[in-house]
């Protein structure tokens, strides 16, 4: 076979697998958006190919995704399947949603080397995850979003006001408590804790105008503490460790490593 017929049937075979690609992106974002709620929900995935694509080989897969809630992860892997289809990097950029009732400004991944199910992919055009890497990611949440998170949280927070800045939440609110009801200010840091928690630290904390005594101070804390539970508030599964946070000019942004976790039994 000449060179020139060899080049055209390799044009040929990428101009179809291409074609190929831009299907499964379709079926993709359609998956995934059947999985959101938001009647102005937006989704979107592309993807970088080369040739390695006819192999099931896939540079990049960006996942965007805007306006829309969820309860809990959308996306999972499933380690029983076929690991013969690779994604060399999964990005994730997500923007002005809500997960499990907190708001959420936006949150960016990258996972790298993803595997999943090349045959499933081949026969039925169904994308399914069968192993994640570790990546790094951010998320970034407004102080109205922890507002709002918080009043849906703790039944005792009957009204609050959030302000961050200079790596400080301060947080003015009225509650009523098991033994007490009261105006109360927080003025503290806000730290992770075991990597799937968020959690008031150092904090000074006033009563009606006064310095809280030592058990009050700890009624107040036991109830708002943590603040954020990673997985048991939002379902998480351990896809989130926050290793830093950074709290200014009112935004919250915690910052560590991301993964896809196994879709759990409960889920199966």
């Amino acid at each position: 076979m000449t060179p020139i017929l060899i080049g055209l049937l390799g044009l040929g075979l990428l101009q179809a697998a291409n074609a190929e690609v831009r299907r499964f992106e379709r079926l993709a974002a359609a998956d995934l958006y059947g999985k959101l709620a938001g009647e102005q929900r937006k989704v979107e995935v592309k993807t970088k190919v080369g040739p390695e694509a006819l192999f099931g080989e896939v540079h990049q897969v960006t996942i965007r995704a805007s306006q829309f809630t969820t309860q809990g992860l959308p996306l999972f892997t499933e380690p029983n399947r076929s690991r013969r289809g690779r994604v060399r990097n999964l990005r994730i950029e997500l923007a002005d949603f809500e997960l499990s009732g907190l708001p959420i400004q936006d949150l960016k991944a990258d996972i790298p080397d993803c595997r999943f199910d090349l045959p499933l992919a081949t026969r039925r055009r169904q994308i399914r995850l069968s192993q994640s890497g570790v990546g790094l990611g951010e998320v970034t949440i407004a102080e109205r979003g922890l507002e709002t998170f918080i009043l849906r949280k703790f039944s005792e927070i009957k009204r609050v006001k959030v302000r961050i800045d200079r790596d400080k939440v301060f947080v003015d609110g009225y509650g009523e408590f098991l033994i007490f009801a009261t105006d109360f200010s927080v003025i503290a840091r806000l730290e992770p804790q075991d990597g799937d928690k968020l959690v008031l630290a150092h904090a000074r904390i006033l009563l009606d105008g006064k310095v809280a005594d030592d058990a009050t101070r700890k009624v107040l804390l036991d109830t708002l503490n943590p603040v954020v539970d990673l997985n048991r508030d939002l379902s998480l599964y351990g896809a989130i460790r926050v290793e830093k946070l950074i709290l200014r000019d009112g935004l919250l942004k915690g910052v560590g490593t991301t993964r896809i976790p196994e879709l759990p039994a409960n889920l199966r």
